[in-house]
């Protein structure tokens, strides 16, 4: 078992000849499969005219190098439609932000396991809670519901599951495959509710699960503040109650949207955000402000927007 990081950069070696023929440049993964499918050679030159190399042809990966057979199993990606539709997609997964079942965003990813005898398998994540955390714990793939472009979306009990040692992630429950098409079967503990999986073609509502999170967060504090004439009013009227309870998700709702505007304002895009026909709705480095805000949101591109920044 490997951390990508330990085999980015290592010489390919071909054992047919004892030659290097390249280095590691990079790893495209397959999210269906939760697995490394390509290594790209390191050539110098753009990466859709990039030599893959499908794991399937590689022998090992040694703490040195990566050997194969021969060259000839190293291919242009031109010639692979598969590796060119997992390139567009582009699922890195490190460095994507940790999101549960439920919608609410714990951390972020940081390097990933791999197990190079077995088809080179994602075993581990690195779960990085914030940045003040001390020791990086580990997520286990079997917790894992989807690899998405952005968000890793893991099982709701993630936190009660973290791993402390990478020697933990040798265990083995069953495969990927197994666990996608039964993760819809997970039910909240205690209840007869079963909730549907989240997949990779559910990306955009499970990230606005985060801002539902974010809502449901600032009604809260509206009830807090609403003072104990609130319950009172409860207790005597069920009509006074329903208006009670609407204004305060109206009251929520302004209360969040302020919070958003001062969570992103200042903070740097990550990514470039184009709207459904192509038009840019900010580059990727600069800076959010009130008029890309209102834009985003106008263009319903307000979660890419809430999912890709930085300080």
């Amino acid at each position: 078992m490997k951390k990508t990081q330990k085999i980015l950069g290592l010489p390919i070696i071909s054992i047919s000849d004892g030659m290097e023929v390249g280095k590691v440049k990079s790893i495209i993964i397959n999210a269906d499969r939760g697995a490394i499918d390509y290594i790209v050679v390191d050539s110098g030159i753009q990466i859709f005219s990039a030599r893959v190399i499908p794991t399937e042809d590689i022998l090992g990966i040694g703490e040195y190098a990566l050997t194969i057979e021969n060259e000839d199993v190293i291919t242009d990606i031109s010639k692979i439609p598969s590796a060119i539709q997992l390139l567009q997609k582009d699922i890195r997964v490190k460095g994507t932000k940790v999101l549960t079942k439920k919608g609410s965003l714990i951390g972020e990813i940081g390097d990933i396991y791999v197990d190079e005898n077995d088809g080179c398998k994602i075993t581990g994540l690195e779960f990085i809670a914030d940045i003040t955390q001390k020791q990086v714990r580990l997520i286990h793939r079997d917790s894992v519901i989807t690899f998405g472009k952005n968000l890793t979306v893991v099982t709701e009990d993630i936190e009660s599951k973290l791993l402390d040692t990478p020697s933990q992630l040798d265990y083995d429950s069953g495969s990927f495959e197994t666990e996608k098409k039964n993760i819809s079967e997970i039910g909240q503990q205690g209840t007869h509710d079963v909730e549907p999986a989240i997949n990779a073609d559910m990306y955009d509502d499970a990230a606005e699960g985060v801002l539902a999170g974010m809502l449901d967060e600032a009604a809260a504090a509206v009830s807090e503040t609403a003072g104990p004439e609130a319950v009172v009013e409860t207790a005597v009227s069920p009509e006074a109650t329903d208006q009670t309870e609407e204004d305060k998700r109206d009251n929520a709702s302004i209360l969040f949207e302020q919070r958003q505007r001062q969570y992103l304002k200042g903070r740097y895009a990550t990514r470039t955000i184009t709207d459904s026909e192509g038009n840019v709705i900010i580059s990727e480095g600069m800076q959010i402000d009130d008029a890309v805000i209102d834009e985003a949101k106008r263009k319903g591109r307000l979660v890419e927007l809430v999912m890709n920044n930085r300080a």
